[in-house]
Order: C-alpha cells, then sequence, then structure tokens
C-alpha cells in the first residue's frame, strides 16, 4: 500500500515538473511559475 502512495507522489511531481515548464516557455514567465512550486508544496503538506 505504501509504495502505491509513493508511486502515485512520484506521478504527480513530475506531472507538476512537465505543466511548469510548459506554463515557463509558453508564457515565457519563469517569475510567476513558482507558484506552481507554492501550490505543490501546499498539497504535499495537506496530502501527509
Amino acid at each position: 500500500m505504501k509504495d502505491k502512495k509513493k508511486i502515485i507522489n512520484w506521478v504527480i511531481a513530475i506531472i507538476v515538473a512537465i505543466v511548469y515548464l510548459i506554463v515557463s516557455i509558453v508564457f515565457k514567465s519563469w517569475a510567476y511559475s513558482w507558484l506552481i512550486w507554492v501550490v505543490y508544496a501546499i498539497y504535499r503538506f495537506i496530502a501527509k
């Protein structure tokens, strides 16, 4: 059960990284894209 949760967390982390790159490249706004990481960090904190 713990391994499945670990895999899901990795999949979410990879998706977040891909979304981060796409948003940053498409909108050329590396400065604002840190907000995605803040949202992800809050999600990780709540998900624990």
